[in-house]
């Protein structure tokens, strides 16, 4: 029985797999900040505000909903 350790060098694909999913987990970070950062500030506009993008209060609730369903 032999107890020694393959010491092979870690292939370019192996090396680079942790940074990608660590840029992947960043993006997904920024998006999902961004996104909250968005839904707050469309909670805090008054009606009149809403009316001048076109959008009722009513619509952006269901809007917020349905995205959070789709999980945006």
């Amino acid at each position: 029985m032999s107890l020694a350790i393959d010491t092979r060098a870690l292939s370019t694909e192996a090396r680079r797999a942790p940074t990608r999913l660590w840029r992947r987990l960043a993006t997904a970070y920024v998006a999902a900040t961004r996104r909250a950062a968005l839904r707050r500030e469309l909670d805090r506009m008054d009606a009149h505000m809403l009316a001048d993008i076109g959008v009722s209060r009513a619509q952006l609730r269901f809007e917020l909903e349905e995205a959070g369903r789709r999980g945006r």
